[in-house]
Formats: C-alpha cells, sequence, structure tokens
C-alpha cells in the first residue's frame, strides 16, 4: 500500500500523451474551506470540490489539476449554518451537479446546477414538498446523494422522509428524478425506509438504486416516471455507499459497519456479502474502468483497494497515511486518486 508521508507522492507523469485522458499532478492542494466531496471532469484536467463551513458559506471549487491552483471559486451560498454535500459531473462534462443546504433542519436541501465552461451557477433548485404531518413544524427530508444518468438527461437524487422537531426521522424516503432540460424536478418516487443513503445507476441500462435504512430499492427509469420494482433486504442501508461494474451485471456496497454486499443485477438478488474492514466505516465507492477493482476509503484514513473477484482488499495497493478523508474519486485517466481530506484536495498517483 502506498504511504503518504509529505504533500503528495513524487515522479508519476503528468499525461498520457496528447490522447485520452490526462493524468493528475500528484500533490496536495490548499483550500480555503473544508472539502466534503470530489469529482473530476471527463478531460481529466479539472476536479470539482465542494467546500463550506459554519461560517464560510458553501461553494464549489474548481481546481487544475495540472497545476493545483483554484481557478474558480462558485459561490453557492454565503449564509451561516451552511452544509456541502456530494458533486457530480456530467458524461460530457458540461455541468457540474451539487448537493447544499442551510440551517439546522434544512441541510442538503438543495441542488445547484454549474455550467462548466463559465463556472457560474445557472440553477438552484429545492427539494419538492413531500408529504408530512403537521407541515408547518415538520421539514422535508435531507438528500444524501446524486447520479447522473449515462446520457446525462437526468440526475437521480435520494432523499430521506419527513422530520418532525425534536422526533425521529418518519416513514417516507425517495428518490428524485432531475431534468437536465427543464432544470426541475419532474418525478418522486417514494421507497420503504427513513433514512436515504447512496444512490447509483446502471451503466448502459435504465435502472437506478437507493439505499436506505430498509434495504436496497431497485427502480426502472425506462420511462418519465420511475417505477419501484423491489427492495431487496440484505442490501442498503441509510449509511450505504453503491457503484454499479462498468458492464452492468453488478451492483457492488460498502457501510458503515466495514461490510460490503454485491448484487446480480440479471437477477435482481444479493450474491454475496463480505468484510474488509470489520467495524471502520467506509465511505465512497467507486470501480476501476475495468471493472477489476473497488476503491474505497476506510475510516477516514485509507484508500482501500478490493478485488472484485474475490471481495477482499488487495495487498500493496491503495493509499495510506491520510487523514480526515471524506470522499474518492479516480481519475479518467484511470491511475490517480482524488481524495478530500480537511481542507484540502489530495491529488495522488497510483
Amino acid at each position: 500500500m502506498l504511504l503518504l508521508t509529505g504533500a503528495g507522492t513524487a515522479g508519476a507523469r503528468t499525461t498520457d500523451g496528447d490522447e485520452g485522458p490526462v493524468r493528475g499532478v500528484p500533490q496536495t492542494v490548499q483550500l480555503k474551506l473544508g472539502a466534503r466531496s470530489v469529482a473530476v471532469g471527463p478531460d481529466g484536467r479539472k476536479a470539482y470540490v465542494s467546500v463550506g463551513s459554519q461560517t464560510g458559506g458553501a461553494r464549489l471549487d474548481v481546481v487544475d489539476t495540472q497545476s493545483g491552483a483554484v481557478t474558480a471559486e462558485v459561490v453557492l451560498n454565503s449564509g451561516f449554518e451552511v452544509q456541502v454535500g456530494q458533486v457530480a459531473v456530467s458524461p460530457d462534462g458540461s455541468r457540474v451537479y451539487v448537493l447544499y443546504g442551510l440551517g439546522r433542519h434544512l441541510q442538503l436541501s438543495m441542488l445547484a446546477v454549474v455550467d462548466t465552461a463559465t463556472d457560474t451557477v445557472i440553477a438552484k433548485v429545492e427539494a419538492p414538498d413531500q408529504p408530512r404531518p403537521n407541515p408547518e413544524r415538520t421539514t422535508t427530508g435531507r438528500l444524501s446523494a446524486l447520479a447522473v444518468s449515462d446520457d446525462g438527461s437526468r440526475v437521480f437524487v435520494a432523499q430521506a422522509g419527513p422530520k418532525p422537531p425534536n422526533r425521529p426521522i418518519l416513514e417516507g424516503a425517495r428518490i428524485l428524478q432531475f431534468s437536465a432540460d427543464d432544470l426541475a424536478y419532474t418525478a418522486a418516487v417514494t421507497v420503504p425506509g427513513k433514512y436515504a443513503g447512496g444512490v447509483a445507476v446502471r451503466p448502459g441500462g435504465r435502472d437506478a438504486y437507493i439505499a436506505t435504512d430498509e434495504g436496497l430499492s431497485l427502480l426502472d427509469t425506462s420511462t418519465d416516471t420511475p417505477l419501484l420494482e423491489k427492495t431487496l433486504a440484505g442490501a442498503g442501508g441509510w449509511q450505504a455507499a453503491l457503484a454499479a461494474s462498468p458492464d452492468g451485471s453488478r451492483l457492488y456496497q460498502v457501510d458503515s459497519a466495514g461490510a460490503g454486499a454485491v448484487v446480480d443485477l440479471a437477477t435482481s438478488t444479493v450474491d454475496s456479502t463480505f468484510t474488509v474492514e470489520p467495524g471502520r466505516s467506509l465511505w465512497s465507492l467507486l470501480p476501476s474502468d475495468d471493472g477489476s477493482r473497488l476503491y474505497t476509503v476506510a475510516q477516514g484514513s485509507k484508500v482501500l483497494s478490493i478485488d472484485a473477484d474475490t471481495n477482499t482488499a488487495v495487498p500493496g495497493e491503495g493509499v495510506a497515511g491520510l487523514s480526515g478523508a471524506s470522499e474518492l474519486a479516480v481519475g479518467p485517466d484511470g491511475r490517480t486518486f482524488y481524495v478530500t481530506a480537511g481542507a484540502t484536495l489530495r491529488i495522488i498517483g497510483f
């Protein structure tokens, strides 16, 4: 396993020639606010980092992956008690989607759409209302994760059930469908559960998945309104991260207990379960381009490489020596990690 002892690793090439996506230059990029989530453009030249603090507002920082310079600071909200969440880039790189919110009872209630050509916000859209007892006192559910469809036309957002004051969250977790053309939510499908976790879409298919405390819900998205097909017990979890294999045959999950599951998407059944870091939270989950590896952040301190065939950690692969890591992206070159850690973005060659 690669051990980080300084500002970054050395000796990696900055590009792979004139063809294909560029490789990030290993380094530590200092940011002004705490970093939450990161996504990388399809050409590998820009990384997009959601940053925020209780007093500094919420922003999307645009980072040049070659120089490490922050080339833009896109303000989402300049208020206090601001929260920032997950970031996703459209397949063509033209847009970035960011979850954010403000206030204790409105955490991650907003979806911002950023135009990458101009680094400007073109839409800020609040989550649609949901059935709520005592609407004057009950808030809409918190947004937890998002994923963009293959063609970039839709964004799927996970939402928890409504929250009464000083009481547990109620049933009513949902998956929301956002139209990239209309810049508006066009559908909301209630799924079993109160708490919402990760959300994923199937490559090459028309399916979406959401993890909740009741399991893993599978939705058919081939029509204008997604249709709930089934919910699998033995998978899911409100702190679960999801990722589909590049060939669309499997869905992977890791969770806050250091455990994981593999779902066979041909049969919509749990194929196997595994544990790689017992009792240690696993955050973020991404497959390698060839599907042979899964990458995840373990307890905010290291990046693990998991063999997708054996569901075991691969000795000598991954990155150790991280501190305060929160989320992971893999560059389109397939050989660069981007890790948010504290008020930094770590760019790591592997």
